[in-house]
């Protein structure tokens, strides 16, 4: 008797007690499918956190904030010297410090009182929706994130509500909460518009000023692009030629609204990669800085995802194990059924390793029917629940599109092969036993 005679034999005797036999297989492939969608499931939802979010962060991008006049714990000031000895270390690929300047912007009616930054443009990775970076010159060209744009208001307009959660108005276009989408300002050409910069908090033109605390000088000003970024998607940047001319002919306005030349409050650094991040950021919290970045929040979403997938296979785990528990029973009930058989095949002289292999094969056939039928009920169930759904939680999973199913290749191989080798395992103690029983006490048991 060859493989494919045991083989046979096999299916046979399965198909003779299909009832017993499909009831067993409904087991596995209940196990089956809960391993397959829980799996499945949990792939899902670290595929939607890695679209959404991680695609939205500089994950080796570090950012330093100098809190604090002292700086450092041993008074290293977070300046020009301190930047140029972080990027002599290990693992740091570029390093740029982050000089800040008040900025009240005029572009013809409406207005922008905020903060523009000062930064090494090669070390901040910008990337451009519209136009691109400023020229290498100390001329005033501002280079704006996206939702900067809706900053730009007209102070005449006040029939709008610039609070959260109510209407908005934008350059009297109004966004309510039903309806609502990021705002993009005012319908202008942004590239060529004329702007006026001045380094205060207003144009000054209402203020009384001294000797002591002149009034902020006035910057011919232009927009050169505007970045899609996320990450700078409220900030305003300028280059170091146009900060540095603007502290020194404001030199004692800024000084006495906090701002002083070559000492910065925050600077980024850039590790070379993901890997290098943790070594860097001991390194700077060591000087006394504080130091974060996105990869620390986001290795502990992805561990908690990891945690929250452990959960899902346990549950689908114990579904397969009641699907072993019934595939037992079922080759034990068979072994009593078929101790003739048994008997008959053992005084023919069929071995003992044939007996053995031939129940053990009706076992896994029973695990492989049940894990192709439960793949194919996995994948029928995926196809309904990836066809859409809007944000959601589930099974303590925040999903951003709707439950999503992700079943890779692997996992449905595995799912087969686990299945299988539960159906063998779940047949090792029943072929076991028919192995051990005597011939002759099989045959006059039968009768």
């Amino acid at each position: 008797m060859n493989l494919f005679d045991v083989l046979a034999l096999a299916a046979g005797n399965l198909w003779r007690r299909k009832l017993r036999t499909m009831l067993t297989v409904l087991g596995v492939i209940i196990g089956t499918a809960c391993i397959v969608i829980m799996v499945a499931l949990g792939l899902g939802n670290l595929e939607q956190f890695n679209e959404n979010i991680m695609g939205s962060f500089n994950l080796t991008q570090i950012q330093v904030y100098n809190y604090g006049s002292m700086g450092g714990q041993s008074g290293t000031r977070l300046n020009e010297q301190t930047i140029d000895m972080i990027k002599g270390w290990d693992g740091v690929k570029s390093a740029t410090g982050v000089q800040s300047l008040p900025a009240y912007l005029v572009m013809g009616k409406y207005v922008n009182g905020s903060e523009v930054y000062a930064v090494d443009a090669e070390a901040m990775g910008f990337e451009f929706m519209e136009g691109g970076l400023y020229s290498d010159t100390d001329a005033v060209e501002l280079v704006i994130g996206k939702s900067t744009r809706q900053y730009f208001t007209d102070p005449r307009d006040t029939s709008g509500y610039y609070g959260y959660g109510v209407a908005m108005s934008v350059g009297g276009v109004y966004y309510e909460d039903a309806e609502y989408e990021e705002p993009s300002g005012p319908d202008v050409d942004w590239l060529t518009q004329q702007l006026k910069f001045y380094p205060h908090w207003s144009d000054g033109k209402d203020e009384e000023f001294t000797p002591e605390n002149p009034a902020p000088k006035e910057y011919k000003a232009k927009i050169t692009g505007i970045l899609s970024n996320d990450a700078w998607s409220y900030q305003m940047f300028i280059s170091r030629d146009a900060a540095d001319r603007i502290m020194k002919e404001n030199k004692k306005l800024l000084e006495n609204l906090g701002y002083k030349a070559g000492s910065y409050q925050q600077a980024y650094v850039n590790a070379v990669d993901v890997d290098a991040v943790d070594g860097i950021l001991t390194k700077i919290k060591e000087m006394g800085f504080e130091a974060y970045s996105d990869s620390e929040w986001i290795n502990t979403v992805q561990e908690e995802a990891m945690r929250q997938q452990s959960q899902l296979i346990a549950i689908g785990l114990i579904s397969l194990l009641v699907s072993a528990i019934g595939i037992a029973n079922t080759m034990l009930a068979s072994i009593l059924e078929r101790r003739r058989e048994i008997g008959v095949m053992k005084v023919i002289g069929l071995s003992i390793r044939k007996i053995n292999l031939m129940f053990l094969v009706e076992a896994a056939l029973i695990g492989l029917l049940g894990g192709i039928i439960g793949l194919v009920i996995s994948y029928a169930v995926g196809g309904v629940v990836n066809m859409g759904g809007g944000e959601m939680n589930f099974l303590g999973m925040y999903f951003y599109e709707g439950v999503r199913l992700s079943i890779p290749w692997w996992l449905s191989l595995g799912a087969i092969l686990i299945a299988t080798g539960v159906g063998i395992v779940s047949g090792l103690y029943p072929a076991w036993r028919a192995t051990k029983m005597s011939p002759l006490e099989a045959i006059r048991g039968a009768e």
